[in-house]
């Protein structure tokens, strides 16, 4: 009621003015002449909308009552002083016909036809007079409502008691919403307008995962660029559709059928959860280590569904059973409770995360992409997490993670919330930022990996890095998100904070090694070098023996592990090339000591993790392959004989390979040899550094490669469990070698290494342990002979693809 009082006695002074004002647009004779006296035209600066239903505006672009009055689309200003533009979306299209048939005098951008009874009077007027009056009126009035929009934007910044208050997202915003972005979009069915549809939909979801991105070249985008074109379709259906009877979608109803499937139990998922017990304890694996890295779910809301998840009068949800059925797929062959059994050449931990994965990746395939929410997102990331952890589908992983960007970016995942068309809650623009942050990390790995280009370097990203916030500082209904913590304070969300810092040098060091061929100078190679190490020097400075809590989930050094080894991986690819330009000119031996030490401090980060009994980045990555790999490239590249530091350290380089080995071993014997081409490269790395150093024969380094992957391969064996079903005929070969090592069959997982001189297998395994494999000797030194009437078929196996002539390169 006082607005309206008030918008009353702004207005009634004027309201005698208004006739006057539009005849004034129609210029008389007497004021177009060029001896007359033209009058001033006052800029109006409230919309036109506001105007023609009398009521105050706000003067922004939509303003607030179009907003509230859900016809945003109709908040239009004048273009020129006096100008009013026709009511209706009808008047809009008629007059856009009749510019056809009639000249037009244009101010700004819009034109106006011509009163016939001036059109005399027009012609004589000065052709320059004109364009400069037109100019001055469309500089004039772009002055006039900037000024009128800083005054809005400082009015809603400065508070009562006249103090400075910085910008807030929100405020920034509205400074800003002069000019929305036309990239989101949202279908427009039946005959309510787009906006209203996106509000609606806004509510069925707060995260607003249903908006569609497009590029600033996609057709829709350039569709609602043409003025009036939304409201001339909806005026059209309303008009000319609507008699027709044609069916509106019933979206209340539709929503509550989808929120009643949402809800619904599914008894195949349900049936794979295991014991309570078993279960909460891999799900505090997977919080306490692998969110560390990669922030998936808020921690608290997730604790909180998962008491009702197994309360007993709480139904259960597929969505919920999928959630926890991917997150201890991801920590299941590093819970407490693995059984150290063995199923062929995999482990029955890791044989039931397959199952799990794949039932999951089921449920979801079923699920609509256009009607998704937050956690079919998490969904997504965490059976991605699985089989990176549990090596399944490993060729696919590049596919993956692009397919994953993708799906991100269609929804606008790399966008800043604050610019969407919809309000988003704090607690959902933060969940936005972790998950994209997620996925990016995701990609750039997987790409490393592989070798090839990531999709994210092609991606614009305005989206903020996720906040330095520990989970309990915030939930779902909190109406603002708290500052980031200081840099030296570690949270669960310092990784993806602080490793948002380095994307711009990490994806442009993919575009130099990843894209098309490009001859790097040795001075490139040494500026990109210093960028590197910058980064590793900006990283904050925490104390890796801290600790917050009484639980050792909380010390930093898993996190700061990850952020420098993501880091100096680049190193080894960028110097490569020039490690055999050593014997061409000295000063690319630079090139050869960061090579190698760049592959000796990524051993030694990870065996630092390792001596801890932190497993989760070893599982999550591959530098223990790459690593010894990488050490033996530069041992033998080193001529025999030679002094130089790297071949003079050539005790520590058999140490970091056997460090290499343990990792490996440790993650065979507890997940299983899903990955049997890294093992058997690591023990032919490791004989061949033997015989380029001259500590052992050819033949002798080849019978220990050999041996230790046998030996490994046997452990397997000894853990076998018996097969069922069609697999029945193979249990024959299994059974005996159960019984047969019957003592050893329940023993736990053992992670000790083999030494570097290799004694005799029987002394390796105990006295209780027999060598099928082997001809029997009496003799504890003699070297063992194999026995050709034993197979490793039950493994399943072939080690001539293994130990195959892949390679024209023998041993030396």
């Amino acid at each position: 009621m006082l607005d309206r009082m008030g918008d009353d006695s702004r207005e009634g002074p004027q309201k005698h003015r208004l006739d006057n004002d539009e005849n004034d647009d129609n210029d008389g004779p007497e004021d177009s002449l060029p001896g007359s006296t033209r009058k001033r035209h006052r800029v109006r600066l409230s919309c036109l909308e506001c105007r023609r239903r009398k009521l105050s505006c706000s003067r922004e672009l939509p303003c607030d009552r179009c907003i509230k009055s859900g016809t945003p689309e109709r908040c239009n200003y004048e273009s020129r002083p006096g100008g009013l533009p026709p009511t209706t979306a009808v008047a809009v299209a008629r007059s856009a016909f009749l510019q056809a048939e009639s000249p037009v005098v244009s101010f700004g951008s819009e034109g106006r036809r011509p009163n016939s009874s001036q059109h005399t009077a027009r012609q004589s007027l000065d052709g320059t007079v004109s364009k400069d009056a037109a100019r001055d009126h469309e500089r004039i009035r772009k002055l006039e409502f900037e000024i009128a929009q800083l005054r809005n934007a400082l009015a809603k910044q400065l508070p009562l008691d006249g103090s400075t208050v910085v910008a807030s997202p929100a405020t920034t915003r509205d400074a800003t919403k002069e000019t929305p972005p036309a990239l989101w979009t949202q279908p427009a069915n039946g005959f309510s307008s787009p906006d209203r549809i996106a509000r609606i939909k806004a509510a069925e979801n707060p995260m607003f995962l249903k908006g569609r991105y497009c590029g600033p070249r996609n057709a829709w985008s350039s569709l609602k660029e043409i003025p009036g074109i939304s409201n001339f379709m909806v005026e059209t259906a309303e008009e000319w559709l609507r008699p027709l009877k044609i069916q509106k979608k019933d979206r209340e109803k539709r929503k509550l059928d989808r929120d009643a499937r949402f809800a619904e139990n599914d008894p195949v998922l349900d049936s794979l959860i295991p014991p309570k017990e078993e279960t909460d304890a891999l799900v505090a694996v997977y919080l306490d280590q692998f969110e560390q890295l990669h922030r998936i779910v808020h921690i608290p809301t997730f604790k909180k569904e998962y008491e009702l998840f197994w309360a007993a009068n709480h139904p259960r949800s597929g969505a919920s059973t999928a959630l926890v059925l991917s997150m201890i797929s991801v920590s299941c062959c590093l819970g407490m409770q693995t059984s150290g059994k063995f199923i062929g050449v995999k482990s029955s931990a890791h044989a039931t995360a397959e199952k799990w994965i794949t039932a999951c990746g089921s449920w979801l395939s079923q699920q609509s992409h256009k009607h998704r929410k937050l956690i079919h997102y998490q969904i997504e990331c965490l059976l991605y997490l699985a089989k990176k952890v549990n090596i399944v589908k490993k060729k696919r992983f590049w596919i993956t993670t692009g397919g994953l960007v993708r799906d991100a970016i269609t929804i606008g995942l790399h966008q800043d919330p604050d610019t969407f068309p919809v309000d988003v809650s704090p607690y959902y623009k933060e969940m936005r930022r972790r998950i994209w942050a997620t996925i990016v990390e995701f990609d750039l790995q997987a790409s490393f990996d592989l070798g090839a280009p990531t999709f994210v370097s092609q991606v614009h990203i305005n989206i903020d890095a996720p906040r330095n916030i520990d989970d309990d500082s915030f939930d779902q209904d909190s109406t603002e998100l708290p500052n980031s913590r200081p840099r030296t304070e570690y949270t669960f969300s310092s990784y993806a904070h602080f490793s948002r810092q380095s994307l711009p040098v990490r994806l442009e060091l993919f575009k130099i090694l990843t894209g098309p061929p490009i001859d790097l100078d040795w001075e490139q190679v040494l500026q990109y070098t210093d960028l590197i190490t910058h980064e590793i020097d900006a990283l904050p400075p925490w104390d890796l023996d801290s600790d917050r809590s009484s639980g050792p989930s909380h010390k930093p050094l898993l996190a700061y592990t990850l952020l420098h080894i993501q880091l100096r991986q680049f190193l080894i690819p960028l110097h490569q090339p020039f490690l055999k330009m050593r014997k061409t000119h000295s000063r690319f031996q630079t090139s050869e000591f960061i090579y190698y030490t760049a592959a000796r401090d990524l051993v030694l980060m990870h065996d630092r993790l390792f001596q801890k009994g932190i497993r989760t980045l070893y599982f999550l990555r591959e530098d223990s392959i790459s690593a010894a790999i990488n050490l033996c490239n530069i041992a033998v590249l080193q001529p025999q004989g030679s002094t130089s530091l790297i071949n003079s350290n050539n005790k520590e380089t058999l140490r970091l390979i056997e460090k290499c080995l343990a990792l490996k071993e440790d993650r065979v014997l507890r997940c299983g040899n899903n990955d049997p081409w890294g093992y058997s490269s690591m023990c032919a790395a490791h004989g061949l550094i033997e015989t380029h150093l001259g500590l052992k024969t050819s033949e002798a380094a080849k019978a220990q490669a050999a041996e230790r992957f046998i030996s490994l391969h046997y452990k397997l064996l000894s853990y076998q469990v018996p097969l069922l079903g069609p697999q029945a005929p193979q249990e024959t070969q299994g059974d005996a070698v159960a019984k047969q090592l019957s003592p050893a069959h329940n023993e736990p997982i053992s992670t000790n290494t083999y030494p570097s001189s290799t004694p005799a297998l029987a002394t390796q395994l105990g006295a209780t342990f027999s060598v099928p494999w082997m001809m029997p000797t009496t003799d504890a030194g003699q070297l063992l002979v194999p026995n050709p009437d034993f197979n490793f078929d039950l493994l399943g196996s072939d080690l001539n693809d293994l130990w195959g002539d892949w390679s024209t390169q023998d041993f030396v």
